[in-house]
């Protein structure tokens, strides 16, 4: 199978292209000409190639829609804004627990790793922290299958959910920790155009279970 074909499956799939959840094929996009043949094979489908950091060297390759003038295309970009939208409550509350437990003042930004040992370390000895694993546990997006039953079940299964979400990856198969993906960048840059046009009232009704959030005073 081409690297081409590897790609356009990712890309059609809704999957971000980055050097730390698909280190390989970032590095084949970057090649010369590579991503302006991606870019024409989108066309077709009415999709463009979308790139999140330097324009001459991306950090991060998506599919977007090349406009919303089709209802087809508008109505499947409103539901993806809608699944983003959804997940944004207990992404940005894990940001919060592990700029807090891991003393770090900056956001999560992609290519930061989350080190299991001592995240699980610092919840543990600190009431406050293991009250915020519990409730962010609760959420439906991180309790599909089961509830941990200790924190480090708990842990696990909310990193576990935001890697196969596409926000985290494994460092490597053998390895507990993870990295902060190119989708956690496109996160932020969602809510700036979020919070910059307030265009949140053409999406359907927010689900019970999702909440409120507010970021840079836009509520989610």
């Amino acid at each position: 199978m081409s690297l081409l074909r590897d790609a356009l499956e990712l890309l059609l799939a809704g999957e971000f292209i980055c050097p730390f959840s698909h280190p390989d094929l970032h590095r084949a996009m970057r090649a010369p000409g590579m991503a302006e043949e991606i870019s024409a094979a989108l066309a077709p489908l009415g999709r463009t190639l979308g790139t999140l950091g330097e324009e001459d060297t991306p950090d991060t390759y998506f599919a977007q829609y090349a406009d919303l003038h089709h209802p087809r295309d508008r109505a499947a970009a409103t539901a993806q804004l809608v699944i983003v939208r959804d997940q944004l409550k207990p992404c940005l509350e894990f940001i919060r627990l592990f700029s807090q437990a891991g003393r770090s003042d900056a956001c999560l930004a992609p290519g930061e790793t989350i080190s299991f040992a001592d995240l699980l370390d610092a919840i543990e000895r600190h009431v406050t922290y293991r009250d915020q694993l519990r409730d962010l546990s609760g959420h439906e997006f991180f309790s599909k299958s089961k509830s941990g039953k200790d924190n480090k079940d708990r842990l696990s299964l909310v990193l576990k959910a935001l890697c196969e979400a596409g926000y985290l990856a494994r460092r490597n198969s053998e390895s507990a920790n993870y990295v902060a993906t190119g989708k956690m960048g496109y996160v932020y840059k969602l809510l700036a155009w979020l919070a910059e046009y307030h265009q949140l009232s053409a999406l359907p009704a927010e689900s019970e279970d999702a909440g409120a959030s507010a970021q840079g005073g836009l509520a989610l």
